[in-house]
């Protein structure tokens, strides 16, 4: 009675099965993962971002001495002070916020008692706004308060910036490439502003806090192991079906 599944084309039909329903089993096991990979990155973030803020050059010590890591400084806040060098401003290009596009700009800050720079994430400036000159950076002593990020690397399938030559537009924040034309320019972080003392242009909007949600991961989850339930049941209802027109 059942001698037929044991032909060629059904055992090819139930190896099919069985690796699709596996596929998709562990395609769901993936993204639970991810879900709880984005549960803990959500923790660690929400953790540092409601920390004390921290002086930056005591961070800077811990990171040049290896006690704490960029990574693990990310998402910090820290207070500063310093001069702009606002003619070394490069604008981060492709940005978006707010439902806005627009530009956000970089410029070194020469941290105060030293020679050290640390790129400083001023804002974010609307399209309709973007002209660098419209927003200078504050002159003189600037005190800041600001969050730490890490240098961003291209995204597969993203644009990448030119290895040579000075830019005046970047479309990731790589320290290393900026770093080729802003002398002392060595740090592997740069600080978004919070707060600014002397306050900066008004055309600048402070970069919104990241968006700590759980994502989709758990309901694609539960649609690749409903998935694999619908393959199983199909293969069932096909081979019930060759019983019947036996």
């Amino acid at each position: 009675m059942y001698r037929f599944l044991l032909r060629p084309s059904w055992v090819l039909l139930h190896v099919t099965v069985v690796a699709t329903i596996v596929l998709m089993i562990n395609l769901g096991l993936w993204q639970f993962d991810r879900y709880h990979e984005r549960l803990d990155f959500n923790e660690i973030v929400s953790a540092r971002i409601e920390a004390q803020p921290q002086d930056l050059n005591e961070l800077l010590l811990e990171i040049e001495t290896g006690t704490k890591t960029a990574n693990e400084a990310e998402w910090l806040n820290v207070f500063t002070s310093g001069e702009y060098l606002d003619e070394q401003t490069v604008n981060a290009v492709n940005r978006s916020q707010g439902g806005f596009s627009g530009v956000d700009p970089l410029t070194p800050m020469r941290i105060a008692g030293g020679n050290q720079l640390v790129l400083v994430n001023r804002g974010f400036i609307a399209q309709s706004a973007q002209n660098q000159e419209s927003a200078p950076a504050p002159v003189g002593t600037v005190e800041i308060l600001g969050r730490v990020r890490v240098s961003e690397v291209r995204k597969t399938g993203g644009l990448s910036d030119p290895a040579d030559g000075v830019l005046k537009e970047v479309i990731n924040i790589d320290l290393n490439r900026l770093g080729q034309q802003i002398q002392d320019l060595n740090t592997e972080i740069f600080i978004e502003v919070l707060k600014s003392n002397p306050a900066d242009s008004m055309l600048l909007v402070p970069i919104a806090d990241p968006i700590l949600s759980s994502g989709s991961h758990l309901s694609y989850t539960a649609q690749w192991f409903i998935f694999s339930v619908f393959v199983a049941a199909g293969w069932v209802v096909v081979v019930r079906r060759k019983l019947k027109s036996s």
